[in-house]
């Protein structure tokens, strides 16, 4: 991930450092450098947990895997940088619509599409999704065509240092936003009465049937949240990445990788897994060309497969 070249920059500790030399290995990597791209790969790896947390949702509940699930991602983000664009709305109460949105189209979706495969074979499954993938992606190529864009705002260019740590404010803003949204997740799914009826949808239809739970509804609600979630993250992300029709791809691919890691229906699992990439990428970046730090992820997903 790249961010756009700063224009400010405000201290919070006393400077940049230097390094001594006794911390620093062989390879020139300094004890100073490591921690700064552990700081960077957590605040990236909140913003891919959110992702992920939303295709665990729907696997969980669903048993669907939605190929689909980055483009969703990809929506929130246009949604986000035209509310901002056009409406004047700042991105972060732009945010919260975007979810909204995308939410309502979840649901639409679900009820249109999905519920037509819930218990078709995977190969199904995955075909239909991916239709949907295509549908949206170049749905949007046709409508708004396919530019890359860029938000811009009073934060968007604001970087902060903590000795060593650089921390460019929207990427701390994406992972708050992030771990903010996991936290309601978790409360929503544990203490209230929807939640808890989706998680006994989930760990078994035909019992939630025969309490009185209405087992469709409850998958309306799940692909509705688990694509808003991903809608809202990539209103976030729109913050310091550029949106376009594609964008989605990688994220999609990483919010695989991440479910892989916590376990398929794991929520919380997925928002870690997220955040094991997010450092495992930064981090393998010190010792490898940066430009194959995504190698890495999907070496540690083969791994973790085999």
């Amino acid at each position: 991930m790249t961010h756009p070249g700063a224009s400010h920059t405000q201290a919070l500790g006393s400077g940049q450092k230097t390094v001594p030399e006794e911390v620093r290995d062989v390879a020139g990597v300094g004890l100073g450098d490591i921690v700064a791209s552990v700081v960077d790969g957590v605040l990236i790896g909140g913003l891919y947990g959110l992702v992920a947390v939303g295709l665990a949702l729907i696997w969980g509940v669903m048993e669907v895997i939605n190929f689909a699930h980055g483009d969703y991602m990809m929506l929130g983000a246009l949604a986000t940088y035209f509310l901002a664009t056009r409406l004047g709305l700042d991105p972060l109460l732009a945010a919260p619509v975007a979810f909204g949105l995308v939410f309502l189209l979840g649901v639409a979706t679900q009820r249109t599409v999905i519920n037509r495969i819930l218990d078709a074979p995977l190969l199904t499954q995955i075909a239909t999704t991916f239709a949907v993938l295509l549908i949206i992606r170049y749905g949007v190529q046709a409508a708004f065509g396919p530019y890359t864009r860029r938000l811009s705002s009073w934060y968007a260019n604001e970087i902060y240092y903590l000795g060593p740590v650089v921390i460019p404010l929207p990427k701390l803003i994406a992972f708050i936003a992030s771990v903010a949204v996991a936290a309601a997740l978790y409360f929503f799914l544990f203490h209230t009465r929807t939640g808890i009826a989706l998680r006994a949808t989930a760990q078994d239809r035909e019992v939630a049937q025969l309490m009185g739970i209405n087992v469709h509804r409850m998958y309306e609600l799940a692909f509705g949240i688990g694509v808003g979630v991903a809608g809202l993250a990539g209103a976030v992300a729109s913050l310091f990445y550029p949106v376009f029709p594609e964008m989605g791809a990688f994220f999609a691919l990483i919010a695989f990788i991440s479910v892989v890691l916590g376990g398929f229906g794991s929520v919380f699992g997925a928002f870690l897994g997220g955040i094991i990439v997010g450092v495992t990428e930064a981090v393998s970046a010190l010792f490898i060309d940066p430009a194959l730090k995504d190698v890495v992820a999907f070496l540690l997903f083969i791994v973790i497969v085999l």
